[in-house]
């Protein structure tokens, strides 16, 4: 092999790589994030909310006692509405591929409505988190 093959032939290699998949984090810490509700009500059975940020891989809600259902909108946002008897604390799951970047994602409450399925004519005092 000649000597200019040769230098050809590394700058390839480091070039390949260099720019292998650079989205790549090799700091990152998949997990998971919960979703937590705070409401000024105690009958509440639905709410439609929006989360955006980082990366979502999925959503599922905290235990087998609430359905979720949800869109996702793009690779960062998910649209999802979440049913059953809902007080606050923890309701959805996130699955995420870094959870260091938990203080990145917003979850905003959209619409709710009590157990009669009832909206309610205003969301204040309604608010979501999303935390380790």
């Amino acid at each position: 092999m000649t000597r200019a093959r040769w230098a050809f032939t590394i700058v390839a290699t480091l070039l390949s790589v260099a720019c292998s998949d650079e989205s790549t984090n090799p700091g990152a810490v998949p997990g998971t994030l919960v979703v937590s509700l705070t409401t000024p009500r105690a009958d509440d059975g639905a709410l439609l909310f929006e989360l955006s940020g980082p990366p979502i891989d999925s959503a599922t809600a905290i235990n087998s006692s609430l359905r979720l259902f949800t869109r996702r909108e793009s690779g960062s946002t998910v649209i999802g509405a979440i049913v059953g008897v809902l007080a606050s604390g923890a309701v959805v799951t996130l699955h995420v591929p870094d959870v260091g970047h938990a203080a990145g994602y917003t979850a905003t409450v959209l619409e709710v409505a009590d157990r009669q399925d009832a909206l309610r004519a205003s969301r204040t005092g309604y608010a979501l988190s999303v935390t380790q």
